[in-house]
């Protein structure tokens, strides 16, 4: 398998969604497993280092290069067959460069009435990258991530060597995990998780899940067998409006009570919140996509976006109905609402939730015109969900006290709010890496993760370097020398003890 120069068509392959540039001295695009491992023994045997892509939709740099070669997924999306497991269960096997959208298609066409339950508002990600960084999605609230739904997959070494792997087959005790080759990946001590899940082995823990996550930092997903639910039949979809800042995260609070005691809990499947300054970004944001909506007043300054579905439309219709009452009960009121029935507009809805990071990564290029040196200043953090909407009060104070733009929106419900930070100069950008910081220690008191959803990335690598403590970083460097002991894949490098 060859590997291509870098010429002008492929400077896309150099940069992902965080904004990074990166550099590299040759590509290469393999379109199955075994070509795939033929790159990469290649690349071993040059002693090159090597970058694994896919869609390069991240936004925490995973897939920017910084040096070495490239091995893009994007001509190993295929389709390869789908049917039934063992027990039963509806299951499909693809390609790790397969989009989600090209899964759905598949789907559609060949096992109508079922999806793949991970569901991220962006399509265009490659299966192996939400596998990659074990991607939650917004129904996340009620189905999980992405690694929960992988019932198998080809996986390839550093080495070059490929796995089939089964879950089930292969579970950590307290002393390690045996692996496909018949060795063991030992685990000396118990140590805890600290700031991030990346890398973290326990007893009982499939080797499917642990490798879901791991960044292509271990080794390449080349092939998933993805189990499929059946689609529920009924499906609604509400975005409420609030006229008052913090009457959304008492809403949000209500909803996480309701969803305790109600027995109508169980089909509450998405939370997702905006503040203001997001609101205020998607009604200037004027794309095609979003002409479909009514204009959001002027007056609104706070949304919740809540999804239910199931079987069963009397009591997603009677969940629906108390869901109201606990917004008039915050202060909404009936022409406060968007609302669709149908599971074409439902689906449409996302379109929503997936403007407010586009429109912003859209500010991210305004600003680097004049300041080269901004980047993607950016929190997935993960708290208890029960201080969420402490912590979302927190952000919006401190983001006021440090006097730069911030937006603030996601899974309030989940303790997962995305946090995004724009400074117009190199002052306010300062000000920006000095507010994660700071959050990043709170955090952690608070026995919240720092990387919750999109991955560590190159943006996040140095931030977790700093906080995680020295044992579970040397953790992390020994697990990943004892997969890639020739650093292939650079992953003892992005996670140095006491990087600055």
């Amino acid at each position: 398998m060859e590997f291509k120069s870098i010429s002008p068509g492929y400077e896309r392959c150099l940069h992902d969604e965080s904004r990074l540039e990166g550099v590299a001295d040759g590509i290469a695009f393999p379109e199955d497993t075994l070509q795939a491992a033929e790159a990469i023994r290649r690349a071993a045997a040059e002693g090159r280092s090597l970058t694994v892509q896919g869609a390069r939709t991240g936004i925490a740099g995973g897939a920017v290069p910084r040096g070495g070669l490239i091995l893009g997924t994007e001509k190993m999306n295929q389709p390869l067959h789908s049917g039934f497991d063992a027990d039963g269960r509806v299951v499909a096997r693809v390609q790790a460069g397969l989009s989600f959208a090209e899964l759905s298609g598949y789907v559609n066409r060949k096992i109508p009435g079922y999806r793949f339950l991970p569901n991220p508002t962006e399509t265009s990600a490659a299966l192996g990258g939400a596998f990659a960084v074990n991607a939650k999605g917004p129904n996340a609230l009620r189905y999980g991530g992405t690694g929960g739904y992988i019932e198998g997959l080809a996986w390839i070494t550093p080495q070059g060597e490929v796995w089939e792997i089964e879950r089930g087959r292969y579970r950590f005790d307290v002393k390690g995990c045996q692996l496909p080759d018949g060795s063991r990946l030992d685990i000396d001590a118990v140590i805890p998780r600290g700031a991030s899940a990346f890398l973290y082995p326990f007893a009982g823990l499939d080797l499917v899940d642990f490798l879901s996550g791991s960044e292509g930092l271990i080794g390449v997903a080349a092939e998933l067998t993805l189990r499929l639910e059946p689609l529920p039949s009924a499906a609604w979809a509400v975005v409420y409006f609030f006229t008052e800042v913090d009457k959304a995260p008492g809403f949000a609070e209500a909803l996480s009570r309701w969803r305790k005691d109600s027995p109508r809990g169980q089909y509450l499947s998405q939370v997702e919140y905006y503040d203001e300054a997001s609101l205020c970004l998607i009604r200037q944001g004027h794309s095609a996509a979003l002409q479909r909506f009514p204009p959001i007043r002027d007056g609104y300054r706070a949304a919740v976006h809540v999804e239910l579905e199931g079987d069963d439309a009397e009591s997603l219709e009677s969940a629906l109905a108390e869901h109201l009452t606990l917004f008039a009960e915050s202060g909404g009121g009936d022409d406060d609402t968007w609302a669709a029935a149908d599971r074409t507009e439902v689906e449409k809805y996302r379109i929503l939730r997936h403007s407010a990071p586009e429109l912003i990564n859209m500010e991210i290029d305004r600003i680097r015109r004049n300041l080269p040196e901004f980047r993607k200043t950016a929190a997935d953090f993960m708290v208890p969900p029960e201080k969420a909407v402490s912590w979302n009060a927190r952000y919006h104070r401190d983001i006021a006290e440090a006097g730069v733009r911030g937006f603030v929106f996601g899974h309030i419900l989940e303790g997962r709010l995305h946090v995004n930070l724009l400074g117009e100069d190199a002052e306010a950008f300062r000000r920006c890496q000095t507010l994660l910081e700071t959050w990043s220690a709170a955090v952690l008191e608070d026995g919240g993760l720092l990387a919750a959803e999109n991955g560590a990335g190159r943006l996040k690598a140095r931030l977790l370097s700093r906080f995680l403590s020295s044992e579970r970083l040397d953790q992390i460097r020994r697990i990943i020398r004892r997969l890639d002991p020739q650093g292939l894949l650079g992953g003892a490098d992005r996670f140095q003890v006491n990087n600055p």
